[in-house]
């Protein structure tokens, strides 16, 4: 019986940290967003190159949609390294990689079908309509694009509407 419930509990503490690695890179996305994909160097070379900058001029090509390889290979390694050393042990940093992976590899997907895809359900039309907003009304507002999350723990979540705001007062009068 002892067993068991021992089983059990290491097998909700590896589901917590995959999951705790999910949340990981949602807060990973924000932060590489809003720090790093919007710095514009002042290298001519660098800026064609800036793979980001690219996608905000040109959102509607397909080449843009995704991370290349080269660039999140050697991410992945480095949170690998950094979560080893903060927790202390191969296999719970593994787990957690694993989380901020499989949010990666969703991100990717999701990202590719929202530029590309026409249809999509709710959660899609609302990924879509957040992340343009983004792209096309303010690109200071709206990094999170796997999760709002953390535009709304940060305040840079989209723009409140006057008109929407003022037509609330105005109902909230009657």
């Amino acid at each position: 019986a002892w067993s068991a419930s021992l089983g059990q509990l290491v097998r909700a503490g590896a589901i917590a940290e995959l999951a705790g690695g999910l949340l990981l890179w949602t807060l990973l996305e924000y932060v590489f967003h809003r720090f790093l994909f919007h710095i514009v160097p002042s290298s001519a070379w660098l800026r064609e190159r800036q793979q980001h900058l690219l996608h905000h001029q040109t959102p509607e090509e397909p080449a843009y949609y995704v991370v290349p390889l080269w660039i999140s290979l050697p991410v992945a390694v480095a949170v690998w390294a950094l979560l080893r050393a903060a927790v202390g042990s191969w296999s719970r940093a593994a787990l957690m990689t694993a989380g901020v992976i499989l949010g990666y590899l969703a991100y990717e997907v999701v990202h590719y079908g929202v530029h590309a895809g026409g249809g999509g359900g709710r959660l899609v039309r609302f990924w879509r309509r957040h992340h343009f907003y983004h792209h096309y009304a303010d690109d200071r507002r709206c990094y999170g694009f796997t999760t709002p999350l953390w535009d709304y723990v940060f305040g840079t979540g989209p723009a409140p509407d006057p008109a929407r705001r003022s037509r609330a007062a105005a109902e909230s009068t009657r």
